[in-house]
C-alpha cells in the first residue's frame, strides 16, 4: 500500500506541469470569476448633473410667476428638479441612475467639484437618428435646412442670415473628477443637463404673432468615465403661447424631452456596438 501512494505523490508534479504546458499559466492561475469579468460588458450606471442657475434662460418669467404664484427662484428650482426626476424615470429601466436629489451618498460637494471643471461651448446640433424594429440604427436623415436667426429690434421681429442650429455642449477642463465618481460610486456614464430654455418660439417669424407658441428645451451632453462624449444635442417641445401653468409645462413636455435623450443614448450605443462588430469582422478576415 505504501509503494502505490509514494508513486502517486511523485506523479502529481508532472500532472501539474502538463496542465500548465497544455493550457498556459493564465488558465491555471485565473479564477472563473476573473475570466468571466474580462468578457462581460460593464453595466451602466449614469449620473444626472443639473444645469447651473446662470444657464437657465426664461423670457416668460413674469407670466410664470404671476400664474403660479411663485417666486422666480422657486420656479427655477421646480423646473431644475423635475427634469432630473423625469430623466431618471426614463433611464431607470435601461440602467442604474443616480441624481443629486434625495441621496445620502453623492453630496453637494461632489456637484461643486464637477462645476469647478465644467465649461461650455456652442456646437452644431447633430442629425437626429432612431433605432428600427430590428434594433439597428436607421440611416441618417438629410440635414435640415439652416434656420433663420430671429430677434426683436425696436419692437419688431427681424429675420437675418441663416444659421446652423446649435446647442450648449459640456466641455470638461479635467477628467479626474469623472475617475473619482467611478472609483467612489461606480458611475461610468454622465448626463450633463447644460442649459434649460423656457421661452417664446420665434423660429418662424411669419406665424410668431398669428399663432404664438412657446417652447421648453434642454441642452445635454452624455460622457463616458474617460470623458469621451457618447451623445449630445438639443431636445425641445412646443406648447401654446398662452400657457403658463408649471404643471402643464412639466407634465405635458418633460417626459418627451427625457424620451428624446434616452433615444439619443440608445442610438449612440447601438452605433458603437455595430462599429465594434464590424471591426472584429474585418480583423478576422485579415487574420484568415
Amino acid at each position: 500500500m505504501t509503494r502505490p501512494l509514494a508513486f502517486l505523490f511523485l506523479l502529481i508534479p508532472f500532472i501539474a506541469q502538463a496542465q500548465t504546458d497544455m493550457f498556459g499559466d493564465e488558465k491555471v492561475t485565473k479564477t472563473d470569476q476573473e475570466v468571466y469579468a474580462e468578457g462581460a460588458k460593464e453595466e451602466s450606471k449614469i449620473l444626472i448633473i443639473p444645469f447651473e442657475e446662470k444657464l437657465f434662460y426664461c423670457d416668460i418669467m413674469r407670466d410664470l410667476t404671476t400664474e403660479n404664484q411663485m417666486s422666480a427662484n422657486e420656479i427655477y428650482n421646480r423646473l431644475r428638479n423635475e427634469i432630473q426626476l423625469s430623466l431618471k424615470a426614463a433611464l431607470k429601466d435601461s440602467m442604474e441612475t443616480a441624481t443629486f436629489l434625495n441621496t445620502d451618498s453623492i453630496t453637494d460637494q461632489d456637484l461643486i467639484n464637477i462645476y469647478a471643471v465644467l465649461g461650455y461651448k456652442y456646437v452644431p446640433v447633430p442629425v437626429k437618428e432612431e433605432v428600427d424594429e430590428k434594433g439597428k440604427v436607421k440611416k441618417e436623415k438629410k440635414q435640415p435646412e439652416p434656420q433663420k436667426e430671429v430677434g426683436i429690434r425696436n419692437g419688431q421681429v427681424v429675420a437675418e442670415r441663416q444659421v446652423v442650429e446649435r446647442y450648449m455642449s459640456a466641455q470638461l477642463k479635467s477628467f479626474d473628477v469623472l475617475n473619482q465618481f467611478y472609483t467612489n460610486y461606480g458611475i461610468n456614464k454622465f448626463l450633463f443637463i447644460n442649459q434649460m430654455d423656457v421661452k417664446m418660439d420665434l423660429s418662424d417669424p411669419e406665424t410668431a404673432f398669428i399663432d404664438p407658441r412657446r417652447l421648453v428645451a434642454i441642452h445635454y451632453t452624455i460622457m463616458g468615465k474617460d470623458g469621451k462624449q457618447i451623445s449630445g444635442g438639443l431636445a425641445s417641445e412646443q406648447f401654446p403661447g398662452t400657457e403658463s401653468r408649471l404643471n402643464y409645462i412639466i407634465g405635458g413636455n418633460f417626459y418627451k424631452l427625457s424620451a428624446e435623450v434616452l433615444n439619443s443614448l440608445i442610438v449612440a450605443e447601438k452605433k458603437e456596438t455595430e462599429s465594434e462588430m464590424d471591426n472584429r469582422k474585418s480583423k478576422t478576415k485579415v487574420e484568415e
